[in-house]
């Protein structure tokens, strides 16, 4: 029996990213991170299952799937905890991107001045500004967070130039 062309590129979708889009739910996930990485890679291969039944391309799927991982563990913390605490996991997925052990202290400096600066942010921009630092795109904030266009574009602009004031005034990052 042949597989259909849909189901074999699912396969090596899975068998590809299936490592990645775990790792991804367990660096974002914090705690939580690694004990929900399987029901988050499930959401994300069932929603690639759908677009490509829907005979929809990934164009890159590396980067197309890590974003997926990150909304999805967003989402299903989101779910679990509320608004408030999807909001600390994100700022802490910003601390967590620290270079390699030389550099540790001075990027967790960094990585805390930074989180304490968007901490600092109304809740709708951070929530904007943390999608955008994440690399979610303004559609996509729109609809994670059921606002318009231009509410999501505005929110994101305005929190960016923000935050760049706020780490501008505490001399932080160059």
């Amino acid at each position: 029996m042949a597989v259909p062309p849909g189901d074999a590129q699912l396969e090596d979708l899975v068998r590809r990213f299936s490592r990645l889009v775990r790792s991804v739910a367990a660096r974002v996930g914090g705690s939580r991170g690694s004990q929900i990485a399987e029901d988050v890679e499930q959401e994300v291969f069932v929603n690639i299952w759908k677009q490509l039944g829907r005979e929809q391309s990934i164009e890159n799927p590396s980067s197309y799937l890590y974003r997926c991982a990150v909304r999805e563990t967003l989402r299903l913390l989101d779910r679990e905890r509320g608004h408030e605490s999807a909001d600390e996991d994100a700022a802490m997925a910003v601390r967590d991107r620290a270079p390699g052990p030389d550099e540790q202290l001075l990027a967790n400096e960094r990585a805390d001045a930074l989180a304490d600066a968007i901490d600092a942010l109304s809740i709708d921009r951070r929530r904007a500004v943390q999608a955008y630092l994440a690399g979610f795109s303004v559609p996509e904030v729109m609809k994670m967070y059921g606002w318009s266009y231009e509410r999501a574009r505005n929110l994101s602009a305005r929190g960016m130039a923000d935050l760049r004031a706020l780490l501008k005034e505490r001399k932080i990052g160059g």
